[in-house]
């Protein structure tokens, strides 16, 4: 039996042709969304800015420059996965989660609070490490007990966010760096 550790791995998260990262970097700091706030279908008020710099994203490869694939530390537990951040400055030792409306981005670790993953392979089977033979895999990325993981425009904003759909979701590219990865903080972990 494998353990945990055994199948947690540090891979970049990409996918073909588009360039996946933080609102912010993509599109530069801050990425500003003016909220509109309706009731019963009537505009209510003044736009309200809300700072998404913080959110994951996409965009097309050859409108960003100098575009590095954001790094992620995969860990396992059981069959599901906790995403770190591994490669933003800001950003590193932060998890990919969702927030209430579903949209992935970067929170601090906050314990069962934080969304965890499973990765599906293109028939859809929840996969981890041990069915990773080459170090180039396409999955898709699912919220454990929910929904999997496709692209958004939302109101206000003319970016495409990272988040939640009914759908299925969008095929990432996932580039292993290194397998049987331990925590930082528990290099001797078996």
């Amino acid at each position: 039996m494998t353990t945990n550790r055994q199948k947690s791995f540090i891979a970049t998260l990409e996918l073909d042709n588009q360039h996946v990262d933080f609102l912010g970097a993509l599109h530069g700091t801050p990425a500003i969304r003016n909220e509109t706030l309706f009731s019963g279908g009537f505009y209510t008020g003044a736009p309200t800015p809300r700072d998404d710099s913080h959110l994951l994203g996409r965009r097309p490869a050859q409108e960003v420059q100098n575009a590095v694939p954001i790094t992620i530390y995969f860990r396992c537990t059981d069959d599901y996965y906790h995403l770190y951040i591994r490669s933003h400055t800001t950003y590193t030792g932060h998890c990919v989660s969702k927030d209430f409306s579903g949209v992935l981005g970067a929170f601090l670790p906050a314990g069962s609070d934080t969304s965890s993953f499973n990765l599906l392979s293109l028939e859809n089977r929840i996969v981890t490490l041990q069915d990773m033979g080459s170090d180039i895999q396409r999955v898709r990325l699912k919220v454990r007990h929910s929904k999997q993981i496709g692209s958004i425009r939302r109101r206000g904003a003319p970016y495409s966010y990272l988040a939640e759909i009914d759908d299925k979701g969008m095929v990432f590219k996932l580039r292993i760096i290194e397998r049987n990865a331990s925590f930082l903080g528990a290099p001797n972990e078996v």
